[in-house]
């Protein structure tokens, strides 16, 4: 079968108004009525009933993501500490084992390349330093100081686990992944979008606990207290 390609969107929920020529006035009366009915049929909007078996569901929905290797990502990604944090537009193109990143925004002055593949990973910063090494969280921590399980997040942003580490785990009422707890990490999935013939995670928020002395996240000021990161997914291109 041949490829294909689609772009989605979140379906937008507002009405653009409209223009007028002249001058229109609207007595109170009847704007609060049209108020009431406009807000009336908001609330009547049907409500999708949960699944029988969300156990069921999520073996069936895990079948379906696995094979999902191919996507472009158009978001935001934000990390903080109590005292600190910074955000960045995220453009990530994945074809197969191929991972190319961007960063763009204050994290690194300005711009972040990151890209992976069989060969290894690389980081080009804004002042066109490169970094090499076997891991992209890794690089992003040498060149920046800040830590992100990008491995990890290769399946999270799917809504999958990664297969190859311990987890604990609880579904919604729809078979979907709602919390999760891997690598060190607690993750929670707090909206989804359907994107062509896939339900994929649009919002994630991803928080762990550094223990006084852990120096692996490379600042010292990460040291017994909360670090969180936070993904916006705004649009995906998925191609198969």
């Amino acid at each position: 079968m041949s490829g294909f390609a689609f772009i989605a969107r979140p379906t937008a929920r507002f009405l653009a108004p409209f223009g007028m020529k002249k001058p229109f006035i609207v007595s109170p009366p009847f704007f609060l009525l049209a108020f009431l009915l406009f807000i009336s049929g908001c609330t009547t909007l049907p409500q999708r009933p949960s699944v029988e078996n969300p156990e069921l569901t999520w073996q069936a929905r895990r079948l379906e993501l696995e094979p999902l290797t191919a996507w472009t990502i158009y978001g935001r990604l934000a990390m903080s500490t109590t005292e600190e944090g910074w955000q960045a537009s995220l453009h990530w193109v994945r074809r197969q084992d191929r991972h190319d990143i961007d960063l763009t925004g204050p994290l690194g002055g300005g711009h972040l390349r990151l890209t992976q593949d069989r060969n290894g990973a690389q980081l080009r910063d804004a002042n066109q330093k490169v970094y090499r090494d076997s891991s992209l969280g890794e690089l992003l921590r040498r060149a920046t100081g800040w830590y992100i399980p990008l491995e990890g997040l290769n399946y999270w942003v799917r809504g999958l686990p990664s297969p190859d580490a311990p987890r604990s785990q609880s579904l919604d009422d729809w078979g979907r992944l709602k919390t999760l707890h891997q690598l060190g990490w607690d993750i929670r999935f707090l909206k989804y979008i359907r994107y062509g013939a896939y339900e994929l995670p649009s919002k994630v928020f991803i928080t762990r606990r550094i223990a006084q002395g852990d120096k692996s996240f490379g600042r010292t000021g990460f040291e017994d207290e909360a670090l969180e990161v936070r993904l916006v997914i705004e649009r995906w291109v998925l191609k198969n």
